[in-house]
């Protein structure tokens, strides 16, 4: 099964400014080849590939599988009558290559998520639980506390065909549904167990990314890190709030191409199957917010990807 989501890979038409804006949102990046490559501090995995290009584009996403079940994959893609490919992008990846129904190319290899960084979890005092008692939550040093990102949670893909693409993620590829808007959207996490979505589709005209979205290890580092991002002149697209689908804080920022950047925490884990989980089917409104600074501006739906 899908355990796992690796990296994307991006097409810019400018990979310095890719690299102002990821290495400002608190990515490491190094130069690979032709391309740059971004990772968390202190994991050993690849999270985002920028590729250059004459338009900004989702090229590819690459999920990863567990050891020996490729070969597994490859008769299950081709029963379903899914073309294989040996590579794209020129990229030296181990592992296969083939497209979803939107023509968005997926990279399947033999894959663990590495670990992240360990954060201590933080005590909190709440009414009738005071658990921290005679150490401060804050303090002089935690003025110079910034967000540094833990991992790659998961993306948002725009999509003319939501349905259709949750039966090829579902049927196909073996992922399950966690909460969905009707035709609009759509919430996907792995059948290993996990985030509450690893893949979600929103309904567009046409194919495109929404956003992605990386783990910081409190809701402080959600705070700190768009305020960073303002400060450098980047643009707030949405937040902070707390969203009812996954349940965790969030805050957008809108990258130098107009997708989103989203920091989270503190999102719902699905035990393995999905036991005891019970999707919702609501309207977009109802999944977007129990509560944000402001409502979603108008923009906050719209695909900005070049057709």
């Amino acid at each position: 099964m899908i355990r796992s989501l690796q990296h994307v890979g991006l097409t810019v038409p400018d990979q310095e400014i890719g690299r102002a804006f990821y290495e400002t949102f608190g990515l490491v990046s190094s130069v690979v080849g032709d391309d740059l490559v971004f990772r968390c501090d202190g994991r050993n995995q690849d999270q985002v590939r920028l590729m250059s290009g004459p338009q900004k584009k989702l090229s590819y996403i690459s999920l990863g599988v567990g050891e020996g079940e490729l070969k597994g994959w490859k008769a299950r893609l081709e029963q379903h009558d899914v073309n294989l490919s040996d590579g794209t992008f020129g990229l030296e990846l181990d592992g296969i290559w083939f497209q979803d129904p939107d023509g968005g190319w997926i990279h399947l290899s033999e894959a663990q998520s590495e670990p992240s960084r360990i954060v201590k979890p933080q005590e909190f005092n709440t009414p009738g639980s005071y658990r921290r008692i005679g150490t401060r939550a804050c303090s002089i040093e935690s003025l110079g506390k910034r967000a540094n990102p833990l991992r790659l949670g998961h993306l948002i893909k725009f999509s003319p065909d939501v349905s259709r693409q949750v039966v090829f993620y579902t049927d196909v590829l073996g992922m399950k549904v966690s909460d969905r808007a009707g035709d609009i959207l759509a919430f996907l996490y792995s059948a290993a167990g996990g985030d509450h979505h690893m893949i979600a589709f929103a309904k567009s005209s046409h194919p495109g990314l929404h956003h992605l979205s990386f783990e910081v290890g409190d809701l402080d580092e959600i705070a700190l890190g768009a305020s960073n991002l303002l400060n450098h002149g980047y643009k707030s697209a949405f937040g902070m709030g707390r969203h009812v689908a996954g349940s965790n804080y969030f805050h957008y920022i809108r990258d130098p191409w107009n997708s989103l950047c989203e920091y989270f925490w503190d999102i719902d884990i699905i035990p393995e199957g999905g036991s005891g989980w019970v999707p919702l089917d609501a309207s977009p409104e109802q999944l977007t917010a129990v509560w944000a600074t402001t409502p979603p501006p108008p923009d906050f739906i719209m695909n900005f990807e070049e057709r």
